[in-house]
């Protein structure tokens, strides 16, 4: 009986020691998130492993070309994957493999690193981005009010300083102080009261990329807000209005909708959710600080 015992125990550590050991195949491919095309001839390796495309042992050579990769006799466990390029933002997921299922389909993703900062749609063609002419008009609020806008932006359409012409002209007869004021001429600065640009009508359904000018790992929080007018005195957080102005464009921070965001590559989001019907300001945060708005409506 004892001999019994022994001779199951042995085969219970044969069969422990056997499954830990257990290997797979961790294969997928690369994309362009914004045109969902393969990015060929990538570099992808597992972090802290012998496993990558740049090994001079690697034998899967001709599927870079199509932008895929396959590792094999990778023993199960939860690893980092990266991918790069000449050009390209550094890629990186995380791939796990399991006894029970030891093998494993990845996508990643690299783009361009010559995308600037800001919201895109992606195409066929490449990221297409969207204009923020907002921008200008925004305001500084604290987490109360969350975001706003001016309603107008003076302007001046003309510079108050002495033409140019004017004033070579007095330098070279040589008049001064009072007499080459009178010369001068000064004209007047035309100053108008542009209005907030309209919004950006936007579909619904919502899915687009936000580069982010930062390449911190802490989440990227998007929300959407309807936008109503209010009196600025009722937004003391806020600063940054014009003189005069009575009201403002707010966030209405009571009834916010989140969006889903999900991290592509190095620096680049996904941006997608169901956009509710009116003036909404989308505002992405980081840390609790406000990175960008922008102000769209759904019709």
């Amino acid at each position: 009986m004892k001999k019994q015992l022994t001779l199951v125990a042995a085969a219970l550590v044969a069969f422990a020691m056997t499954g830990c050991d257990k290997k797979g195949t961790v294969e997928g491919v690369v994309l362009d998130p914004f045109t969902g095309k393969s990015v060929e001839i990538p570099t992808v390796w597992m972090d802290s492993t012998i496993y990558g495309t740049q090994s001079t042992k690697y034998k899967y050579k001709d599927l870079l070309k199509e932008g895929k990769f396959k590792f094999e006799n990778v023993p199960v466990g939860t690893y980092r994957i990266l991918t790069r390029r000449s050009k390209y933002i550094l890629g990186r997921g995380t791939v796990t493999t399991t006894e029970e299922n030891p093998d494993a389909v990845v996508t990643l993703y690299s783009y361009s690193d010559q995308v600037d900062p800001g919201l895109y749609k992606g195409s066929e063609q490449g990221p297409v981005k969207i204009s923020n002419e907002w921008v200008i008009w925004s305001v500084n609020c604290g987490e109360t009010s969350g975001a706003g806008y001016r309603l107008e932006m003076p302007q001046v359409t003309e510079a108050a300083k002495l033409p140019p012409a004017e004033a070579e002209k007095n330098a070279k007869k040589g008049k001064k102080g009072k007499k080459a004021k009178k010369a001068a001429k000064v004209v007047k600065p035309d100053i108008k009261m542009l209005p907030l640009p309209a919004p950006r009508v936007m579909d619904g359904k919502l899915d687009v990329f936000y580069r982010n000018a930062n390449s911190v790992s802490t989440p990227i929080i998007a929300t959407t807000y309807p936008a109503v007018e209010a009196p600025i005195a009722s937004h003391k957080d806020c600063t940054g209005f014009g003189e005069g102005e009575t009201k403002g464009l707010f966030a209405d921070k009571s009834k916010g909708t989140a969006l889903t965001v999900t991290y592509k590559a190095e620096g680049l989001y996904e941006i997608t959710g169901n956009l509710p019907k009116g003036k909404q300001i989308i505002q992405f945060t980081q840390d609790g600080k406000a990175l960008q708005t922008y102000y769209f409506e759904v019709k």
